[in-house]
């Protein structure tokens, strides 16, 4: 599990693991823009750039209700259950970008492979007709 560095008030923060900055992301007390960096070393980004799923919430956990310490907040994990993901906030030009990019790679593959589908055909026509051929050649054309 990594563990990352966060800059909160203008100061470094000790190394959280991605479920305690996920739950402090649920409580508001960081967001997208706060500065980040692995506790490995490495540059500061922000914490979109470290976990861009954030923003989704579809892995964040519920708010925490009281202002219990950071380590009483991450509660159990959720190992080996099943996930639903039912609900997903996604801006419409980036699914329309989605969609442009899909199809362009479907007509990247049909134009790579549309010779090599009318080759077969031909290959295969041809050895139909060589075996139905000497059943027309015999006929008499008067």
């Amino acid at each position: 599990m990594k563990s990352y560095l966060l800059k909160v008030g203008g100061r470094d923060e000790s190394p959280y693991s991605e479920e305690q900055i996920a739950q402090m992301f649920a409580d508001q007390r960081v967001n997208r823009a706060t500065p980040c960096k692995s506790a490995t070393g490495g540059e500061w980004k922000t914490l979109d750039e470290y976990l861009p799923t954030l923003k989704y919430g579809a892995q964040l956990p519920a708010p925490s209700s009281t202002g219990r310490t950071l380590a009483a907040t991450t509660g159990p994990t959720l190992q080996g259950t099943n996930v639903a993901i039912t609900e997903l906030d996604v801006p419409f030009g980036s699914v329309l970008k989605m969609a442009f990019k899909i199809f362009g790679a479907w007509l990247i593959v049909a134009v790579c492979f549309a010779p090599i589908a009318i080759i077969l055909w031909f290959f295969i026509m041809a050895i139909v007709l060589s075996f139905f051929g000497h059943t027309f050649s015999g006929l008499d054309r008067r």
